[in-house]
């Protein structure tokens, strides 16, 4: 009987040694966003004694100059200006946790191509998970729209870069 209550307590303890390991991964969206959201929030009160880096990268006629802001030798956050050509121009805020894009903000004005008499304003926010998006809200001259996988797609591939320049150019400054 004290063999199989003991066999019983360590398959207990064993359960929930497993289910309290594996609990992040497990957690809800409105969790995971609650945690990116605070992840936000401690990097933003750490960026005042971090280290800066600046640089200048093209791709086509996209010219970004960013500063890359490093806490404890990791990246955590890089503020971008982006100007295409003379049309537009766009503020971008990238921040990283562990290396991964976790939140995306733009704000961007310019001409509409359509119409390049008429103005056009458009403001992104997007919460990642690694590869979720676990929040994006887009408006398009005060109108939502619809973030298209296009745009995640070019958003991600822009902050690999930006990050790769940053890391390279801080590896280079040693």
């Amino acid at each position: 009987m004290f063999i199989n209550l003991f066999k019983t307590k360590q398959l207990f303890f064993l359960t929930v040694l497993i289910v309290t390991s594996f609990s992040p991964s497990c957690a809800s969206q409105e969790e995971r966003l609650a945690l990116a959201k605070q992840e936000v929030e401690i990097i933003n009160s750490k960026l005042d004694k971090a280290e800066m880096i600046t640089g200048l990268i093209f791709r086509g006629e996209k010219r970004y100059h960013y500063r890359a802001y490093f806490v404890d030798d990791k990246l955590v956050y890089i503020f971008s200006d982006l100007n295409v050509g003379v049309r537009s121009a766009s503020t971008n805020f990238y921040y990283f946790h562990k290396g991964d894009l976790l939140y995306f903000k733009k704000d961007e004005v310019g001409f509409d191509p359509a119409n390049v008499k008429r103005k056009m304003s458009v403001k992104s926010e997007i919460y990642f998970d690694g590869d979720d998006v676990l929040e994006s809200v887009k408006t398009v001259r005060g109108e939502y729209d619809e973030i298209t996988q296009e745009e995640l797609d070019e958003i991600l591939e822009e902050a690999k870069k930006l990050y790769e320049a940053a890391i390279e150019k801080k590896a280079s400054s040693k």
